[in-house]
This record gives structure tokens, sequence and C-alpha cells, in this order.
């Protein structure tokens, strides 16, 4: 009995004198285990209690979100022949990438999804075999979602990383998708990320608008023909055989400089503004269709019927702008010529402005654009 109590009270204090040492070791590891969790990425935020407590604690400062960014093009000085290169855009464990360009004209629209507690995201421009040439590092809270307004066309420094290049800059827009994007209804078969360059290009031709009317001291708003007229107006390539290209300079005309709205195409800018006599001519009411090339991402193509109604075709390459805005509106402006002869007809005037259409801009910002088949 005696050998019991005195094994019972040995062993218990051995287990207390054991046990205080092994809880304390337990809870440090547990609190170091915490935090090197909250530094890792690809373990803690898996389970959705700790990605919670991440984000309740506020030591993540964003959820999951999903942004649009627009490489327009990449701006770097360079000896010798052209560099074909390519923009690489890296969010935590996702990565997206342009096509390869050999002159830095992108124009290409990437989606990137960031994950909760990412701490960067890398913009990397590298050359065809991967060496990355000088690269941009970007905070999602700070750059991307605390400024209140969309970046539009904003020049980057980049911080030089191979001697190939000298003072490398680029030109990104980004948006970034909210839940209110779900409920703009677009129309079928746009994608939302050519939503939202058509939008983007369409505020930004209004502007220009508003700016021109004040100067020439004009009051109200620019028409909806008017803002898409000057959505679509901008240097092109044009293809003119045996893969032959030359820039041109694009824009539409119409009432009371020109009886119909044509597509005009001049040498240059230069030209255009000093309403020089276009080189060539199309009727708005004699395209048929405005498509996409889908073997190459930066053509599109714009049949129409010339005087003689023998069927024409028209190749572009895009410049300064993507390839599938300048389908979406060049549509709008068929569309909309299409409508005015009616109305015309219907109220003796050339005023095609004074009754919106029901696909014009109002539609265009309520409820998105369609594609052209």
């Amino acid at each position: 009995m005696i050998g019991l109590i005195v094994n019972g009270l040995l062993g218990g204090f051995v287990r207390s004198f054991v046990g205080v040492p092994c809880a304390c070791l337990l809870s440090i590891c547990a609190i170091f285990g915490c935090v090197r969790c909250m530094r890792c990425h690809c373990r803690a935020r898996d389970c959705g209690c700790l990605k919670r407590f991440f984000r309740v604690t506020g030591h993540d400062k964003f959820d999951d979100f999903e942004f649009l960014m627009l490489v327009h093009e990449a701006i770097f000085e360079h000896r010798g022949a052209k560099m074909t290169t390519v923009v690489r855009v890296t969010a935590g464990l996702h990565t997206v990438r342009t096509d390869p360009n050999s002159n830095g004209i992108f124009q290409q629209p990437l989606t990137i999804f960031v994950e909760q507690g990412t701490t960067q995201i890398d913009v990397d421009l590298m050359d065809t075999n991967g060496r990355v040439l000088s690269t941009l590092s970007l905070d999602p809270h700070e750059n991307i979602l605390s400024p209140k307004n969309m970046i539009t066309e904003q020049v980057f420094n980049m911080k030089q990383k191979n001697k190939h290049i000298r003072t490398p800059k680029i030109k990104l827009s980004m948006v970034v998708s909210n839940g209110s994007d779900a409920e703009l209804g677009l129309i079928s078969g746009v994608s939302s990320d050519t939503d939202i360059l058509v939008r983007q290009q369409l505020l930004k031709a209004k502007e220009v608008g508003k700016a021109n009317a004040a100067g020439k001291s004009v009051e109200g708003e620019p028409s909806e023909m008017d803002v898409l007229k000057e959505a679509c107006c901008g240097p092109l390539e044009i293809f003119e055989g045996l893969g032959k290209t030359s820039s041109v300079y694009v824009a539409i005309v119409g009432p009371p400089v020109s009886r119909r709205y044509m597509l005009g195409i001049w040498d240059n800018k230069h030209d255009f503004d000093a309403k020089k006599r276009a080189i060539e001519e199309v009727d708005l009411l004699k395209i048929q269709s405005v498509q996409a090339d889908p073997t190459r991402h930066h053509v599109f193509v714009v049949n129409y019927f010339d005087e003689s109604r023998v069927p024409q075709t028209l190749t572009f390459r895009r410049i300064d702008r993507a390839r599938d805005v300048w389908v979406e509106i060049l549509y709008l402006l068929v569309t909309k010529a299409r409508n005015a002869p009616k109305k015309v007809r219907r109220d003796k005037t050339l005023a095609v402005d004074a009754k919106p259409s029901p696909r014009g801009l109002t539609s265009i910002f309520s409820r998105g654009t369609r594609k052209v088949q």
C-alpha cells in the first residue's frame, strides 16, 4: 500500500514536471506554426477557416478578386534589329502572358485572378527565350484596388534586368471586375473583356467630344453618332496584297460634311485634319460584315459592295487598340447608319441624332455590345 502511494506521488510529480514544459513547448510551436501559416500562401489559405481568420483580423487587406489588364505597349531603347518580346503577369500561383510581338505594341487584354494574401503582382518583359529583360512590381491593394478611377493608359517605369535594353517602360490600363458586372446583361457573344474595352474607348471618345465642343463654344453633350465617330478613328495598317502593309488613318465622315456616312482612309492623320480628300471611301450602308480574323488575332476584315455592286474586302491590322474594339464599334456604326435612312424619310431631315437608336449608346452603356457574326 505504501509503495503504491509513493509510486503514485512520484508519478504525478514527474508527470507534472514533464507536462508543463511540454505544454509550453507545444504552445510555442503552435504560435510559430500560425505565424508561418500566415506567411505561407499555398497552405494556410486553402483552409476556409484560416482564410476568413486572416481577413477578419486584418492581416489580409483584400478578398480574392479578378481584374483586367490591357497591355498597350512596351517602350524601351534597343540596338540592332527588332526584338520580339512577351509580357508576363504573375500574381501568386497564377500566370498569364501576351502573344509575342516584334514592335512592342501588344494592345492585348489579360484577365488576372489575384488570391487573397498575394503580396505583389509582377509584370515582366521577356524575350522569346524566356529571359527577363525588365520587371515591374505592383501592390494589389495600393496600385489596383485603392485607385477610385480606372487606370487608363498609364506609363510605368520598369526595372532593367538585362543589358540588351535601356530605359524600359510599359503602358497599362487596369480595371477591377466587381459584382455589378454580372448585372450588366451583356448581349450573347460578347466577352466581358471586350465589353470593358469598348466602354473604355467610348468613354474616352466622349471626353474628347466634350473637349472639342467646349473649344467650339458648343453647348450640350455630344450626340451618340458623334461619340461613335470619334471612337472609330485612328491609325491602322492596311494589307495591299502579297503580305505588304502600309500605315493609314481611318475615320468616319458624315453630315454635314458628307451626305452619307462614309468610312474614309487617309495616308495619315495630318491629311485628315487638313480635310484632304480620302484615298478611299466606303459607304457604311454597303458594308455587309466586319469580321475578326480567326487565325490572326490582330487582323480584321471589312466586307462591302462597291458602286458596281461587286464584293470587296479591306483587311486591316490594329495599332493603337485591341482588334475586337475596332470590330465592335464599326458594327455599331453600321447599325446606326442603317437606321438613319428610315429616320430621314420619316422626318425629312438629316438630324439623325434627334431620337436615339434602340441599339445606340444608351444600350451600350447599360447592356453591352453585340458581336459581329
